[in-house]
């Protein structure tokens, strides 16, 4: 970038403009003679030429300057455009191999079923041809329970692909209902195995609890944090609770169980979409390794969070934070 080019006028001519200067305002100056010229033309046309010629200098070093700042905008236009692209291929580079990822997981889910399902059934024809009618009963309810989680699977491949879409700003659901209606097929699971399964809302609540979430969101990450405890709560008790933090006008929904607990290492990743901390245990339990993910998208469509406390043999506690309508 140029910088600025001062001339320094000669001391002579210095001397004679401010001689001029001063002719210029009637006061007489030195050895001068009243009722003369109050100019020297020729002395003041040569000074008008030089600071005319400085004058033009500095607006030509001005129109250059002016010319490098606005190149130098276009560079920095052109490279912080040229900084987005290259951001914006990454990033569709990272997402397109997101999905690949998940396409391959949900497959190599879906098939699992599907082979047991078939080598049950080939069970199934060879116990029926022996007239094994136990071990035929037997293989048809594993072969239901493969349909199960089959079917499970699907409809969570379903509610993740229904995520991407914008959800219903105005929808708006009851805490206190949905609380009562997740409790019901949980409890009869929880009792035949000798679980206690509680709910407390606290007392000072009223009875009409609005979040600003959808029913169907809502009954999502209820029925996955009750269907996790379950899997991973071998004894002891379940307790889901309900607050609120009226200074952040939040509600704080908590699920606390006293069950097998989450490695520290493993705790970053539960909210992925497949991860299990056990796979082989998961996978006998029925689990789709899609219920926590599906649960923190539903918190985030509607700008809530969800919180995970866990030590490995003492359980875990998962606390959802979602807007108060």
């Amino acid at each position: 970038m140029k910088l600025f080019k001062w001339r320094i006028l000669p001391e002579a001519e210095l001397a004679k403009l401010q001689d001029i200067s001063g002719r210029q305002d009637g006061s007489p100056t030195a050895g001068s003679i009243v009722g003369s010229p109050r100019f020297d033309s020729a002395e003041l046309g040569s000074i008008a030429r030089n600071v005319t010629q400085q004058r033009l200098a500095l607006q030509a070093e001005l129109h250059d300057l002016q010319l490098e700042l606005e190149a130098l905008r276009r560079d920095s236009t052109a490279a912080r455009a040229e900084s987005a692209a290259s951001e914006a291929k990454r990033k569709e580079a990272r997402i397109e191999h997101m999905q690949t990822d998940f396409i391959a997981a949900a497959s190599h889910e879906l098939k699992t079923p599907l082979a047991g399902i078939e080598a049950l059934g080939d069970a199934l024809q060879m116990a029926l041809e022996d007239d094994n009618l136990e071990a035929a009963n037997t293989f048809a309810g594993h072969i239901k329970a493969e349909v199960r989680r089959m079917r499970a699977l699907t409809e969570e491949l379903l509610d993740l692909s229904r995520f991407d879409e914008n959800p219903d700003s105005d929808s708006v659901s009851n805490l206190r209902a949905a609380i009562e209606n997740a409790l019901i097929m949980p409890q009869k699971a929880a009792i035949a195995r000798g679980l206690v399964l509680s709910a407390h809302i606290d007392d000072s609540l009223p009875r009409t609890l609005f979040a600003k979430i959808s029913p169907t969101d809502l009954s999502i990450i209820l029925d996955n944090l009750l269907d996790n405890a379950l899997h991973y709560t071998k004894e002891g008790s379940i307790d889901l609770s309900l607050r609120q933090d009226s200074d952040k006008k939040i509600w704080l929904l908590e699920v606390r169980d006293t069950g097998v607990g989450i490695a520290s290492h493993d705790q970053p990743h539960v909210f992925e979409r497949f991860y299990r901390a056990d796979r082989s245990r998961s996978r006998d339990q029925g689990g789709t390794g899609l219920g926590l993910s599906l649960v923190k998208k539903a918190a985030l469509r509607w700008n809530g969070s969800v919180v995970l406390q866990s030590e490995l043999g003492k359980g875990s506690s998962f606390t959802v934070e979602l807007p108060v309508a």
